[in-house]
């Protein structure tokens, strides 16, 4: 039951809050203080109380000592002040001391009890958010023990999941992305092959190349896992990444064919990293490749697989983290070590040995 407390050295009116809130659908468990320095004595730590109604002047401390103390020891606790109706100005002292709501004298029940509801919402939402706060480390956590247990059927991919997280959060930051962004993207590519879920061991485990049946129940694993995130309302983002990450800049990827623009952000960004850890670290269809040869083949495909926007963001990235830096320095290195294996240059071949 939620926990109320009436501060007001006005006896009938005590009563009247009392009244009207213990009778209230909510079912209001009600204490009363007689005046500010009780109401002060009264609050002594948080969750002592849901709620505060106080009177403005009273003996011994104001509502505004009264609703001060309160927030100093709680403050997520709704207080709401009580004041005559020629008195707005005190109200607003109030309001600017952390009151969420006032009530002017005289009032009737039903607006006491619609100002108390709201802001007990408020509280709600106050402790939601701090909630969630606190749940989305977890939650991202949680995901990459999923992710890394779905991978344990794929094949020895290792780290996986994390080195895509770290290096979509890097690219993100580097294209100035904001933090619900950043977060679906690491969200989105810690889940990114949960789709695989649905995929027959022996062709997640295969070497060799894929015979067309194979492939086409391969490339169902995208919009499977969509469809496993499609209850999480929240997760709209993350299931256009899963759905796209393997749709090609230039149209020529599944499942919708989509191109440019249309791709979604996430989606781009996952594609590159995802393509640079399965050359970079191997799978049973291909052995790992070097530093320099994976760079190249980034480069090559730069506006034809991958977004070029995308690309340079994440050379930037290898750089600016010392990652593969006995190899390349500067962007500059990158696009040399390109020319010199011939790749520069606009190819509608697919990366080779990049992700299924």
């Amino acid at each position: 039951m939620l926990r109320v407390l009436i501060a007001d050295d006005d006896r009938l009116i005590r009563k009247f809050l009392q009244d009207a809130l213990a009778l209230a659908p909510a079912g209001y468990d009600v204490v009363v203080a007689a005046d500010g320095a009780e109401a002060i004595r009264s609050i002594t730590r948080a969750g002592d109380f849901d709620l505060v109604i106080t009177d403005y002047s009273m003996p011994g401390a104001t509502g505004i000592d009264v609703i001060t103390h309160a927030q100093r020891i709680d403050p997520t606790l709704p207080c709401i002040i009580v004041t005559a109706f020629h008195d707005l100005d005190l109200a607003m002292r109030g309001m600017r001391a952390g009151a969420v709501g006032f009530i002017p004298k005289p009032f009737k029940a039903d607006h006491l009890l619609t100002v108390a509801g709201r802001a007990l919402e408020r509280r709600q939402l106050a402790a939601d958010t701090a909630r969630l706060t606190l749940l989305v480390p977890m939650l991202e956590r949680f995901t990459m023990l999923l992710a890394n247990t779905l991978e344990s059927k794929d094949c020895a991919t290792g780290q996986h999941a994390e080195r895509l997280v770290e290096h979509s959060e890097a690219v993100a930051r580097e294209l100035g992305l904001d933090d619900d962004a950043r977060f679906s993207i690491r969200v989105g590519a810690c889940l990114h092959d949960i789709g695989k879920v649905g995929v027959p061991e022996k062709l997640l485990r295969k070497s060799g190349r894929l015979t067309p049946p194979e492939r086409q129940v391969m490339q169902l694993h995208p919009e499977i896992g969509a469809a496993i995130l499609e209850g999480i309302d929240t997760w709209q983002d993350v299931r256009m990444i899963v759905r796209h990450h393997h749709e090609h800049w230039n149209g020529a990827g599944y499942p919708l064919g989509l191109q440019g623009a249309g791709i979604p952000l996430g989606a781009r960004i996952v594609s590159v990293v995802d393509a640079f850890d399965v050359m970079s670290e191997g799978r049973p269809y291909q052995p790992a490749r070097s530093a320099d040869y994976v760079v190249a083949e980034l480069l090559r495909q730069r506006g034809s697989q991958f977004d070029g926007d995308v690309v340079d963001a994440f050379l930037r990235t290898l750089c600016a983290t010392g990652h593969y830096h006995d190899v390349v320095d500067t962007v500059a290195e990158l696009e040399l070590i390109a020319r010199r294996a011939g790749a520069v240059g606009h190819s509608t071949r697919t990366v080779v040995g990049a992700a299924r």
